[in-house]
This record gives C-alpha cells, sequence and structure tokens, in this order.
C-alpha cells in the first residue's frame, strides 16, 4: 500500500538487513496522534556501520541515503571509521554523544572484555546515562535536527552510534516526538533494539566465552545492558528533560531552539 510516492509498511517490515550492520531499522510506518505516518525509506537508525559490505553500501546508495549522523564520541569513530573513502559516499557528520564520558565507555567496554562486570554496575551506568544524555548535548542534538531539516526532498538520513540503541535511541525519541507520534509507539520502537540486537543470546554467549578464556564468572546480566535496553532507560531520558523543560516538547523548543517553523517544516518532510 502506497500514500502519494511512499509506501507504508507495518512495524515488523521495518527491520532494514544491512551486511556488517546491527540493529538497523526505518522508522517510516509509525502512526503520528494526528493521523499521519512517517514517510518510509527517510529516516533510518541503526548500529555503527564501520563493518558494512560493498553490498550493503549500494543498498543504501539505492535506498537515496544521502547523509549519515554518526553520534559516537571522537575516539570511537576515530577508531572505528566508515568504509567510504574521503569524498565518496554519502556526506559524513560527526556529532559527538557522550565525548565526556569517552573514558568511561572504555572503561566499561574492557570490564566486560576482562570479566570483571558486575550487573548491577553495568545497568547503573546506562540508566545513569539516559539521565543526561539529552541534556547535556543539546548542541549535538540540534546539530542533528539541523541535518533533518536541511536534507533534500526524498534523499534518506541514516544516524547511529556504537550499538544503535542509547545515543541513538534517545535521538530517536526526539524526532519522532517532534513529529508528533505516540508516546507507545516511540516505545516500541525503543525496545525493538532487544530483538534485532539478540540482546538475550548474545549476553550469554559473550559471558561464556569470556569466562572460559579468562577463568572468570561474569554472569550474563552483566553484559546484557550492553546490548539491550530497558524500558526504565527511557524513562530515565524522560524524567531528565522534564525536570529541566517540562516535557520533551518543551526541550524541543528551548533546549534546542527549533521553532514552530522548523517543527512544521520537518513534519511537512517526513510525514505524509
Amino acid at each position: 500500500m502506497t500514500v502519494g510516492t511512499f509506501p507504508v509498511i507495518a512495524d515488523e517490515e521495518r527491520a532494514v538487513p544491512l551486511e556488517g550492520v546491527l540493529n538497523t531499522r526505518d522508522l517510516g510506518g509509525l502512526k503520528t496522534e494526528d493521523g499521519r505516518v512517517v514517510r518510509a525509506g527517510q529516516l533510518i537508525r541503526s548500529g555503527e556501520i564501520d563493518e558494512i559490505s560493498e553490498r550493503s553500501k549500494q543498498r543504501l546508495d539505492d535506498m537515496g541515503v544521502s547523509a549519515i549522523v554518526d553520534l559516537r564520541t571522537t575516539s570511537e569513530a576515530t577508531a572505528h571509521p566508515a568504509q567510504w573513502p574521503e569524498g565518496e559516499g554519502p556526506k559524513r557528520h560527526n556529532f559527538p554523544v557522550m565525548e565526556s564520558e569517552s573514558q568511561m565507555i572504555e572503561d566499561m567496554r574492557a570490564s566486560i572484555k576482562s570479566g570483571t562486570a558486575t550487573a548491577e554496575g553495568t545497568d547503573a551506568l546506562f540508566a545513569g546515562a539516559f539521565g543526561y544524555i539529552a541534556t547535556d548535548y543539546t548542541d549535538e542534538y540540534r546539530d542533528l535536527f539541523d541535518v533533518l531539516l536541511g536534507q533534500p526532498e526524498g534523499e534518506a538520513v541514516l544516524f547511529h552510534c556504537s550499538g544503535g540503541k542509547d545515543r541513538t535511541g534517545v535521538a530517536t525519541a526526539l524526532v519522532l516526538t517532534a513529529l508528533g507520534v505516540t508516546k507507545e509507539d516511540i516505545q516500541a520502537d525503543f525496545m525493538m533494539s532487544n530483538v534485532l540486537k539478540d540482546a538475550d543470546n548474545k549476553a550469554e554467549q559473550i559471558a561464556a566465552e569470556v569466562n572460559a578464556a579468562y577463568g572468570t564468572n561474569m554472569t550474563a546480566a552483566a553484559v546484557w545492558p550492553s546490548l539491550g535496553v530497558r524500558e526504565s532507560y527511557l524513562d530515565e531520558f524522560y524524567n531528565s528533560v522534564e525536570k529541566s523543560y517540562g516535557s520533551v516538547e518543551g526541550y524541543l523548543r528551548e533546549g534546542l531552539g527549533l521553532t514552530d517553523e522548523d517543527l512544521d517544516s520537518l513534519r511537512n518532510r517526513y510525514l505524509q
């Protein structure tokens, strides 16, 4: 089924398989409170794309992806760069969310790799991060919106971080709220990362491999927050912006400086 030139896609069809890229999905098909629908093939979210295959690079080109927004820290982006030669492929932007927490991120990953991570510590780190990601990185999220506002009609934007679930999850919640998508559908999209990343099985696998290699007793629960998301994480995000700005809408206007004209432009551009 199509409306205009953009197909309407069901929720279960929004996953976009890309070789070498995890947790990819199209935000198209999500409905807004006023009965409109997010255009398919225009807003794509994913995990890091540094291992994307040549065939999947061509798929992005066929999909019309002409801009990629990387929300990883500078050190992450430098260590695992995009696989297009300079000056080729989609235009790339790096807006480093959690730049000040770069060492904390590396320490957390090192603790998992060494088998010393605990369930309480890893969960607290991720839950805590959702309490400040948006409010501490207003410039970076505003930069993302500027890319979206400037994107030519019909050309798609892909935005990502490392796992495509936390920094990208907040970005998605902000974009979908700006477009008028319901809070329930935003939450459902947020939780889809657990399925697309196969978080339960992967956590078990990683814990078993690390414990076998180092003789440790790390639990899968200690690994899981690095792979999956909880509803409570998104609640931390909502609580943080509501405390500082009254609501997500208040954050969009006061924190990011989006005007009525900006919001109308976003909706006219990305909704049908």
